[in-house]
């Protein structure tokens, strides 16, 4: 997905202000939502994921999630500096 669509995407999930996401390096395509640099999650949508489901309703259930999360309050970031990741695979 191209970083024009992807912003649209994230602008249209209306996340809870304060609560940023990126996109980061990784397998298929991962994203970050932040809230400050304490507290963070990612979601991985691996290749399987974009084939069966579409590239675009996958990162429009990704960002749902992540608005979910955001709301519900992001949980704490690692020790490591690293976030909680969930993966989201093709069936």
């Amino acid at each position: 997905m191209d970083e024009q669509t992807l912003r649209h995407q994230i602008e249209l999930a209306d996340l809870p202000a304060g609560v940023h996401v990126t996109q980061v390096p990784g397998a298929g395509v991962v994203l970050r939502a932040t809230h400050g640099e304490e507290r963070g999650l990612e979601i991985q949508l691996t290749d399987d994921a974009e084939r069966m489901y579409g590239e675009g309703p996958a990162v429009a259930t990704a960002l749902a999630r992540l608005k979910q999360a955001a709301q519900a309050g992001l949980p704490a970031c690692r020790t490591d500096g690293t976030y909680e990741r969930l993966v989201f695979v093709g069936d």
